[in-house]
């Protein structure tokens, strides 16, 4: 079981919903190269947000649909105030619908951040081959992450 997060400018990645949520989020910040500190959240197509947060206990395939495809979003608090999500995806047209229904979650706020970029590790390494099998620039890349408790280290013989 594993969904798919859209974010930053046409990138994509698959993460495994078998674990609890807690995990799930750190292995999407660890991945996706957020800060620690950052509060991060999901939110399908339609602008409804996940609020996996608010169940760090649960696993996260009680929360989440198999093979949905959910959009990286982060979410601001001020002391006393309504949090402020600010959507982490560059490169799609988030729509009217998304960001209205995104924005109408009680008194919470939705700004663009739209020069909000996550770095990568290794920015100059070849990317996957295309859909042709050259390699080059491709529009759309895409990485699957493994269960965050299950990893594992290959030796190279």
């Amino acid at each position: 079981m594993f969904i798919t997060v859209l974010y930053g400018d046409h990138e994509q990645a698959l993460f495994n919903i078998q674990c609890q949520t807690v995990l799930l989020l750190d292995c999407i910040k660890h991945n996706r190269h957020c800060e620690n500190e950052e509060e991060i959240d999901l939110a399908d197509k339609s602008g409804q947000v996940k609020n996996l947060s608010q169940n760090k206990r649960r696993y996260a395939s009680e929360v989440l649909n198999e093979r949905e495809e959910l959009i990286l979003i982060s979410v601001s608090r001020s002391s006393g105030s309504s949090p402020v999500y600010t959507p982490m995806l560059n490169d799609r047209d988030l729509g009217s619908k998304f960001l209205t229904t995104l924005g109408n979650k009680g008194d919470t706020k939705v700004t663009l951040n739209r020069t909000k970029k996550l770095s990568r590790k290794n920015p100059s390494s070849p990317s996957s081959p295309g859909a042709d099998g050259k390699h080059g620039s491709s529009p759309q890349r895409t990485s699957a992450v493994p269960h965050p408790v299950s990893r594992t280290k290959h030796r190279r013989n």
